[in-house]
Order: C-alpha cells, then sequence, then structure tokens
C-alpha cells in the first residue's frame, strides 16, 4: 500500500519587483529547504499564494524547478482552483512529470455547498488525471475554501478512489476533530497543517505535517517528525517542541505569508522577498517590525537545540 508521511514544507513563491515569479530565488529556497532534512515541498499551496497565479505561471516555475535538479518525487503540488478546468489541466500536468501526490483544495467561491456537489468536483478532477496510480490529498482548510472536507466526503471518496486518494492535510486547526479523522480512517494519511501541533498529530497516529511555518522551522519540525518516538531519549526534546510552538505563536499573531516574506527579506538581506501579490500586503520596514524581530530571534535557537547531524 502507498503510504507518505514526513515533514513537507508550503514553500513560499518569491517575486520580483514586477509581480513575476522570481525563479532562481525560488530555486534557491526550495534547495536550501530540502537540505534541511525535510522530506518534501509543497508548491503552490496556500503559503505559496496558488490563487494569485495563472496556471501557465506555475507550470513554467515548476518546470523551472525540475531543469535545475530539483527532485519531482519530493513534491506535492497545490493542484486545485475554482476553475474545473484549471484544477484538471494542473493535476494532469502533475500525474505527467511524476510528482508525489496533488494537494487539492475543493473550489471556493461558492459557499454552503452540498457534499454530493464537492465530491462531484473530485470525481471529475480525478477522473481526469489520465492516470490511474496518481494520489491525492485532500486539503482542508474551510476558513479560505468556505468548505469543510467533512466524514461523508471522505468516505465516499475512499470508496470510489481507494487508490487514489491517499491522505489530507488538516489546516482547520481543530485538533480534537483532526484526532477523531486519524482513529476512524485506517491507513489514512493524515498532515496537520500547523508545525506546533506535528507532535501531537504524530502520537496519535497522524502522518506527519504540511506547513508553512516551514519556511522558517525546516530543520526544526523535520526533527521532531522523525524523532519523536524517542522523546524520551532526548533530553532537551521539550525544548525543542516549545520553540516550535513559540515560532508558531508569532506567525498567527499576523497574515503569516506576509511576515515570512519580511523574515526573509531581513535574514536573506534581499528587498525583493518582501513582495506579495495583491491582496495581500507587505510589512513596511520590516527591519523595525516586533514580529518580524521576534522570529529573527527564535530561529536563530534552531541551531543552537537541534544537532547539525540531525
Amino acid at each position: 500500500m502507498f503510504k507518505i508521511s514526513g515533514a513537507y514544507c508550503a514553500v513560499l513563491t518569491p517575486l520580483n519587483n514586477n509581480l513575476s515569479i522570481n525563479n532562481n530565488l525560488h530555486l534557491r529556497h526550495c534547495q536550501s529547504l530540502m537540505q534541511k532534512g525535510l522530506d518534501g515541498l509543497t508548491i503552490f499551496g496556500t503559503n505559496g499564494e496558488a490563487s494569485s497565479f495563472s496556471v501557465s505561471q506555475k507550470i513554467q516555475s515548476i518546470e523551472f524547478l525540475l531543469e535545475n535538479q530539483i527532485d519531482v518525487s519530493n513534491l506535492l503540488i497545490g493542484s486545485g482552483s475554482s476553475s474545473l478546468e484549471d484544477a484538471i489541466t494542473l493535476t494532469k500536468f502533475s500525474a505527467k512529470i511524476g510528482v508525489k501526490a496533488s494537494l487539492l483544495i475543493p473550489p471556493f467561491y461558492f459557499k454552503n455547498v452540498a457534499d454530493d456537489g464537492v465530491i462531484a468536483y473530485y470525481r471529475n478532477v480525478i477522473e481526469s488525471s489520465c492516470d490511474n496510480e496518481f494520489k491525492f490529498l485532500l486539503y482542508n482548510i474551510p476558513q479560505h475554501s468556505g468548505v469543510t472536507i467533512n466524514f461523508n466526503i471522505i468516505e465516499n471518496l475512499l470508496k470510489l478512489y481507494p487508490n487514489n486518494v491517499v491522505g489530507l492535510k488538516d489546516s482547520t486547526g481543530n485538533m480534537d476533530n483532526m484526532l477523531k479523522t486519524i482513529k476512524y480512517f485506517y491507513n489514512f494519511a493524515v498532515f496537520c497543517g500547523n508545525g506546533a501541533m506535528a507532535l501531537h498529530t504524530l502520537r496519535r497516529g497522524g502522518a506527519g505535517a504540511i506547513t508553512g511555518d516551514a519556511n522558517i522551522t525546516s530543520k526544526l519540525l523535520s526533527f521532531i517528525i522523525h524523532n519523536f518516538k524517542r522523546e524520551k531519549e532526548i533530553d532537551n526534546f521539550n525544548d525543542i517542541q516549545v520553540l516550535m510552538e513559540n515560532i508558531r505563536n508569532v506567525l498567527s499573531s499576523h497574515e503569516q505569508i506576509s511576515l515570512l516574506k519580511a523574515y526573509y527579506s531581513i535574514a536573506d538581506r534581499m528587498e525583493e522577498w518582501n513582495n506579495l501579490m495583491p491582496p495581500l500586503k507587505k510589512i513596511e520596514n520590516p527591519s523595525n517590525n516586533k514580529q518580524v524581530t521576534a522570529l529573527l530571534d527564535l530561529v536563530e535557537q534552531i541551531d543552537i537545540l537541534v544537532p547539525s547531524s540531525s
């Protein structure tokens, strides 16, 4: 049986001043992340500002990464869209190049839609992928999509596509419901969307984390996920978990994408990092922003707490 697990970063998408994708910086960022112990990268998820780019922009950007030796087998591609045709196009592309899986958000314009409508969307995308073995992770983020991936939807899709629908990213922040999902659906890979929840998720049988905070916590997150079964043997394991929680608390105090990009504009000494697609708004004067400076201080502690060989 196909299994997917581990630590995945929902990668930021750096932009040029004209709001085109900065492919070279994107590549360098992906390379740097993979050197910190991650199991893979999610390209064009929420933190990658996916809804702000066209399908052609996404495909061109992904092709650039592959042309420069980013391993396609490490990639999850956010291929969902409110346009069914766009979702199918990007999913077909993802299947053709051989990514690990598609992270598939439901359509996110119409609200209070029936479960049957959500299932029909997924059926159209899955059956149009032209690959009976291609894998899908459902993406439950109702605070953005307005659509909850409930047990009925999961159960129906698993009955229809047991070899294709292999897991779920739960970004609801509702730990109790996520743990119920893990318990109810055997051999279904449930990922949390919050690095601070990764340890609790794993203890209860979850698959790991797919999270935007890994843009700055990748080494920390990877260590927690790959060593949680040894936590009693590691003297400072609790300190490592507390650091993860502290970083996440700072990220939760502001719109996360702009805060992460502002952080990198200082840490990477590149003002272009602070570019965002409208309607998101950049943080002005990030060097004087208390959340940015707090992150800079906290991230410095990662190398102190986490062994370099991890």
